[in-house]
C-alpha cells in the first residue's frame, strides 16, 4: 500500500512539474517570438542597389539581391506590405539602357507590367498557348528581343496562356 501511495505522489509531482515547465515554455515563447515590431516594406522600385540596401536596412530588413544589374523591378513581398523586423526582402535588379528592350522574361506578367510602367514604356500582350503550367502567366518572349533597340516605342510581351497538358 506504501508503494502504491508513493507511487501516485510521485506521478502527480510528475505531471505538476511537466505542465509547469510547458506553462514556462509557452510564456516564455509568446514574450520573445512577438517582441519583434512590425515594420511597411519601402517603395524601391528604380532605386539603385545603395539606395535599396540603405532603406531595408533602416527598418531592420534584410535584403536578398538577384540578377544582374542597377535598378530595382520589383520586391518580394511588396511595397507596403507589413512584416517583422529582420524578415529577407527578395530584390530583383536589371539594367535598363535607353531606347533598349528589357529582359523580361521569365518574370510574372505583373511584374513585367509593372517594370514596363515605371519607365513609360507602352506595351501590348500577346497570350501564346502552353502545355507547361510552370509557364502560365510568365512572360515567355519579349519583342524587340531584349538589348535590341526600340523603334516604335512599344514592346510586345508573348506570355504564356496554360491549356491544359497532354
Amino acid at each position: 500500500m506504501k508503494f502504491i501511495t508513493k507511487f501516485f505522489k510521485s506521478l502527480g509531482l510528475f505531471i505538476f512539474g511537466v505542465i509547469s515547465a510547458g506553462l514556462l515554455f509557452y510564456f516564455f515563447m509568446i514574450s520573445f517570438v512577438n517582441s519583434s515590431k512590425t515594420v511597411e516594406v519601402p517603395y524601391l522600385i528604380n532605386s539603385d542597389i545603395e539606395t535599396a540596401k540603405a532603406a531595408l536596412e533602416e527598418k531592420g530588413l534584410i535584403p536578398d539581391f538577384i540578377g544582374n544589374g542597377d535598378k530595382v523591378i520589383y520586391t518580394e513581398p511588396d511595397a507596403g506590405v507589413k512584416v517583422k523586423e529582420g524578415h529577407h526582402v527578395i530584390v530583383q535588379m536589371r539594367n535598363l539602357e535607353n531606347q533598349k528592350s528589357p529582359d523580361l522574361i521569365g518574370l510574372p506578367t505583373e511584374i513585367a507590367e509593372q517594370f514596363l510602367m515605371e519607365y513609360g514604356l507602352t506595351y501590348e500582350i500577346n497570350k501564346i498557348k502552353t502545355y507547361d503550367i510552370n509557364k502560365n502567366g510568365i512572360v515567355i518572349s519579349v519583342v524587340p528581343a531584349p538589348g535590341k533597340r526600340i523603334n516604335s516605342n512599344s514592346i510586345v510581351l508573348n506570355v504564356g496562356l496554360y491549356e491544359g497538358g497532354n
